[in-house]
């Protein structure tokens, strides 16, 4: 892209360089990420959840997408609803808007107990609802389990997600859920798109006269 002088056009490189920032991919977990649990959850109980002063942030202490999960009593997130169709609701709040491409899920080894639904909610930086999405986890392996990779259709822009998460036998047992994301270009100002509009109308007008010069005007010899 050719950089000019002209007011307006400068910007156009800075937003080329901000959409090149963000093609690296980056893997949320506790370290960028926070999760709590949402007053959608049904009535219920957490079992032994939250034994020996464990918190809800364990859903996302995976280091990695690839990182293997060991089932035990201090390790996993088990909840049993009261009513069929009840479950688990679970707020993440990414700090900044990213653009989500895959669900790192560590389910749990047995169909008794396992996740068998996730229902996403999808909001921007704006706490604007942008879309929403179902996915069906399968059965965690064993003895170590490893996520599922599941590719999301979800939307661009996403910064709070809100999941829904049910089974039969009204169990909901798993280990972890990570995200592989990059964050969202900004979206440009209406005021940069004016300056945008205007650089170009500049730069137009200064084409057409060098090109129809003013008949007006006496034409320069060539030396």
């Amino acid at each position: 892209m050719i950089r000019t002088s002209i007011a307006g056009l400068v910007l156009l490189p800075a937003l080329v360089s901000a959409a090149g920032n963000a093609a690296a991919s980056t893997y949320l977990n506790q370290s960028n990420i926070t999760v709590t649990v949402g007053a959608g959850t049904s009535p219920g109980s957490f079992n032994n959840t939250f034994s020996g002063g464990s918190t809800i942030a364990k859903v996302i202490d995976a280091p990695s997408a690839i990182a293997e999960e060991f089932h035990n009593q201090t390790t996993h997130i088990w909840y049993t609803a009261d009513d069929d169709g009840g479950g688990l609701e679970l707020l993440f709040d990414f700090g900044i808007e990213y653009d989500l491409s895959v669900l790192h899920f560590w389910n749990y080894t047995s169909e008794t107990y396992d996740v068998d639904n996730v229902a996403f909610t999808f909001f921007n930086g704006n706490n604007v609802q942008n879309g929403m999405l179902s996915v069906t986890p399968e059965l965690g392996s064993s003895p170590g389990i490893r996520a599922q990779d599941i590719a999301l259709a979800a939307p661009l822009n996403v910064r709070y997600v809100t999941a829904f998460l049910t089974g039969s036998n009204r169990q909901v047992d798993f280990q972890n859920i990570g995200f592989t994301a990059n964050v969202s270009a900004p979206v440009p100002e209406p005021a940069t798109y004016a300056m945008l509009g205007l650089g170009s109308l500049l730069v137009l007008a200064a084409w057409r006269r060098k090109r129809w010069p003013d008949p007006g005007q006496p034409a320069v010899a060539s030396a």
